[in-house]
């Protein structure tokens, strides 16, 4: 859900609503990984991604996630079926969700 001034809302029903139909449907639990990720930390660079996913805080959803390519490939997918988006930044890419 976009507000006016162009940022994006974070709310709890959509978000857990949107994590258990990933629950469901996807096969690649890496894309839970960093959904979960962002629904803690919103609009964080890739690099926070990583270091999160590496936490002992993330170690059931992340299991999967061996490594910044796994986890860049998962944001990337949800990128394309339109969960997240990424903004090119001076720091590279910085992924936020999008609620509809």
């Amino acid at each position: 859900m976009v507000n006016l001034n162009g940022s994006y809302t974070t709310e709890p029903n959509i978000l857990q609503e949107n994590l258990a139909k990933l629950y469901e449907t996807v096969e690649d639990k890496r894309l839970i990984c960093v959904y979960t990720i962002l629904t803690r930390e919103n609009h964080i660079p890739t690099k926070r991604v990583v270091e999160l996913a590496l936490t002992p805080d993330f170690e059931h959803e992340c299991v999967t996630c061996a490594s910044a390519d796994s986890v860049y490939r998962a944001l990337k997918k949800l990128q394309e079926h339109g969960w997240i988006i990424g903004q090119l930044t001076k720091v590279g890419y910085v992924w936020q969700l999008l609620l509809d």
